[in-house]
């Protein structure tokens, strides 16, 4: 199988490195970090685990969307606000029966893979795996979670092979029905953590620590809690604020990626996380205000974090 993975950050990287070992699984990153790329061609990708050992694996770069041509599954891993960009790109070099899985955060990027590549091809993904980026061609593998993959049309038959792979290369994974399930189930694992580890600078782990901390995770899963309530959508867990609770201590060690993005300086995902809860709130007339209120902290802190000139501030982001 020939697995292009579109967007190779921290866990495009996680995902491609460890598929790239399995037989008979061919892998092609690409990214527009061609520092990250051309480190990989050179020396392989060395993902760290969480005792500080190394692997390194070797998957093949992609220096153009045309080398992509001819793959079975596009993984997407790009930003959020990518995502239609992406698809149109890359579109053109999918063959009649390729696959678009999206693996982000945040809301509606099945949609717009659907829109592009058709329901019939197009599937959505969730993980709670962890992974921190640490420079060019290297990676922590910071903590270990569950994969979740379904088929927008309902057919989970097409995801089979690719969900062989992804067991040998070490990924738990499971096939489930129900897309939006999925989706707002990791949304409101996104909304309890990343927005509070960008604002706080600290990894998943120090939020439970920290009781006013873990106060504020409680009220953003009871509020995006409520709007999936409100919404009709089925969560995979019954307990969502234990879940997430959970979910930071399986990742405790992980820098999220929206606290990445801050230590950057790049856009943040904010808009499609908690900005996604209230926007949905604000359709079906609920109020959420921690939400609200995180989603303007964020904003702002991202803007100052890009502002030039300022002392100690990160460099405007590069696009």
């Amino acid at each position: 199988m020939k697995i292009a993975v579109l967007g190779a950050g921290a866990m495009g990287s996680l995902f491609g490195g460890r598929l790239s070992a399995v037989k008979n699984c061919r892998v092609l990153l690409y990214d527009i970090n061609k520092e990250h790329l051309d480190t990989i061609a050179r020396q392989g990708l060395a993902i760290e685990a969480a005792d500080a050992s190394a692997r390194t694996f070797h998957p093949e770069v992609a220096a153009f969307p045309a080398d992509v041509r001819g793959s079975d599954v596009f993984i997407v891993f790009v930003k959020a606000n990518a995502t239609k960009e992406v698809a149109e790109r890359f579109a053109p070099f999918a063959g009649p029966e390729t696959l678009a899985l999206t693996l982000q955060n945040g809301l509606g990027n099945a949609e717009v893979l659907s829109s592009r590549f058709g329901e019939a091809r197009t599937a959505a993904g969730v993980t709670s795996e962890g992974a921190t980026y640490l420079g060019p061609g290297r990676i922590r593998h910071a903590g270990r979670g569950f994969t979740y993959l379904a088929m927008s049309d309902g057919d989970n038959s097409k995801l089979a092979p690719l969900s062989e792979l992804l067991s040998a290369a070490g990924f738990e994974n499971h096939l489930e029905t129900e897309v939006d399930s999925l989706i707002w189930s990791k949304l409101i694992v996104n909304v309890g953590i990343n927005a509070l580890t960008a604002l706080l600078g600290v990894p998943n782990g120090r939020l439970l620590d920290l009781e006013k901390a873990r106060e504020l995770m409680a009220d953003l899963v009871a509020e995006a809690s409520a709007v999936a309530a409100a919404r009709g959508v089925r969560l995979t867990f019954a307990d969502p604020l234990k879940a997430v609770l959970e979910v930071a201590r399986k990742t405790a060690d992980n820098r999220s990626s929206m606290l990445q993005d801050v230590d950057r300086g790049r856009p943040t995902e904010i808009d499609m996380i908690n900005g996604a809860v209230v926007r949905e709130a604000d359709q079906l007339g609920i109020s959420v205000p921690v939400n609200r209120t995180l989603t303007r902290l964020v904003s702002a802190l991202e803007l100052a974090r890009r502002e030039p000139g300022e002392a100690g501030q990160a460099p405007p982001a590069r696009h």
